[in-house]
């Protein structure tokens, strides 16, 4: 008979809930990680896409771009489904890099003015122009990518109404339907004059200034 010594601690027997809730935190911490390290790879990705395809241009394959990563073609595939899958990341990303400019833009421009007045639609459009173009020129070969017809493109395009909309006065009357129009507009002016050779067609500033001019005209 084994006599229980007095004072002498009790052995701490583990609890089955507390071992499952230990297990279920660790599997949720290594998820958490993997879908942090994907997350992270397929921006990696990304920037060597839109590198390569800045460098060569928008046919670039799978392939080299697979190679440019030092990756395989099989690994490209797991992030992205095909090429236009991968079109319409590429364009998301560049939107979001867009959106970031523009946001940073109409601060500098609330920051720069009256704190009680807000930036108006006018400098709103104007900065978000001027954004579209600037990108477009700094890379003609990302642009014509990211603006071939696709879903990727509608895609862009849906994004980019939902900024403009956002542009709008509250009381101005169907603000989608005004804002796709817009966009549209936009898109396809600049797309003439990126491929417009004439030495004579309007500075990336001067074009930015013309169209937000005749969408004004258009709000009147």
């Amino acid at each position: 008979m084994n006599a229980k010594t007095p004072g002498a601690p009790e052995a701490l027997t583990p609890s089955p809930m507390k071992d499952a809730r230990t297990s279920a935190a660790e599997s949720d911490g290594r998820t958490a990680r993997w879908a942090l390290h994907r997350e992270r790879r397929r921006a990696e990705l990304l920037d060597v896409a839109r590198h390569l395809i800045h460098e060569r241009g928008p046919d670039v394959t799978m392939e080299e771009i697979a190679t440019a990563s030092g990756t395989s073609k099989s690994i490209i595939y797991r992030y992205f489904a095909d090429k236009a899958h991968l079109q319409r990341a590429l364009g998301l990303h560049i939107l979001s890099a867009m959106q970031k400019r523009l946001t940073e833009e109409v601060r500098g421009l609330a920051a720069a003015g009256d704190s009680t007045t807000p930036v108006s639609a006018q400098e709103h459009l104007r900065a978000m122009i001027s954004t579209y173009v600037d990108t477009a020129q700094r890379s003609p070969h990302v642009y014509a990518f990211v603006t071939r017809p696709s879903d990727g493109l509608n895609h862009f395009l849906e994004s980019a109404t939902r900024l403009a909309s956002a542009a709008l006065p509250r009381d101005h009357p169907a603000p989608v339907l005004w804002a796709s129009g817009a966009v549209g507009f936009v898109e396809r002016a600049v797309d003439r004059w990126m491929r417009d050779p004439d030495a004579s067609r309007p500075s990336a500033d001067d074009l930015s200034d013309h169209l937000v001019t005749w969408l004004m005209k258009g709000m009147q």
